[in-house]
């Protein structure tokens, strides 16, 4: 089961009421973010203008949220997946498929029997081959921090999508995935539009693409004055968050510190009010 976060408080922590609270989602509504937590009772989204808390070890499932919230009963430990599978929605019968889908005649008419899209995006100059739903694309590209993308091609459903993005990714020699070290090293450099297009144009001379598009309004001046460090999420953070793009919140704290929010989702945190 959960345990208390693993840092003591400071004497400055104990001037305020601290609190526990399961954080539940770290949601992009365009280039808007917000991170809702629950405290027991009810549901709040939390300020990350600043930030200063203990971070827990443990991910708990996030609950249902077919009928309104429900928290989960059990309060089950979670690892790979945000949800364990009595909360998890009646859509996705097997939990595998959010990451690899697999052949099972349950999910049919759920999760994985819609539209997909592939596509190609640029972090920095860094391109990469994906996929998603085809009606989630621009707001997953937003989720995912990319500079820019542009549709490769549709396809019926979400098992066929991963066997066109490892095609694809074959066939232009571009990556499936981009690390969180390469994508925080380029919030320190400029967003070279004319080598995006021009890696663009070449992919673009060997297949059908889509229009690029570029996504240039997170909440955050780019480029930084340095590469932020990396935390681990479990433990404490404190500092001014200098702002947001994608997975990553970056903050001032003896330099540029970044803390993947999107790996927030599921754990325990101690803030203060």
């Amino acid at each position: 089961m959960y345990r208390k976060p693993i840092e003591l408080l400071t004497e400055r922590d104990k001037e305020g009421e601290m609190r526990d609270v399961h954080v539940i989602s770290s949601v992009w509504d365009g280039f808007d973010h917000e991170m809702k937590v629950y405290d027991g009772n009810s549901l709040e989204i939390i300020d990350t203008d600043e930030i200063k808390f203990n971070v827990s070890q443990e991910k708990i499932c996030v609950g249902s949220f077919e009928e309104g919230y429900t928290p989960c009963p059990e309060e089950r430990i979670v690892d790979r997946f945000r949800q364990c599978e009595e909360c998890a929605p009646e859509t996705i019968p097997n939990l595998e498929c959010i990451f690899e889908p697999q052949d099972c005649e349950e999910c049919e008419g759920g999760f994985c029997d819609e539209t997909h899209a592939v596509y190609l995006a640029f972090h920095g100059i860094l391109p990469k081959v994906g996929m998603t739903k085809k009606d989630r694309l621009r707001k997953r590209l937003i989720e995912q921090g990319a500079d820019a993308y542009a549709l490769l091609s549709t396809v019926e459903d979400r098992k066929k999508a991963r066997e066109e993005e490892k095609r694809l990714s074959e066939k232009l020699d571009i990556s499936q995935r981009i690390s969180s070290k390469k994508k925080l090293k380029g919030m320190a450099r400029r967003v070279d539009r004319k080598i995006i297009e021009r890696k663009y144009r070449g992919v673009k001379n060997r297949i059908p693409v889509g229009d690029l598009v570029f996504l240039d309004d997170y909440p955050i001046d780019l480029p930084l004055r340095a590469k932020p460090r990396l935390r681990p999420v479990p433990g404490r953070h404190e500092g001014e968050t200098v702002g947001l793009k994608g997975q990553f919140l970056i903050y001032e704290n003896n330099g540029l510190q970044s803390l993947k929010i999107s790996d927030l989702v599921g754990r325990k945190i101690l803030i203060r009010d």
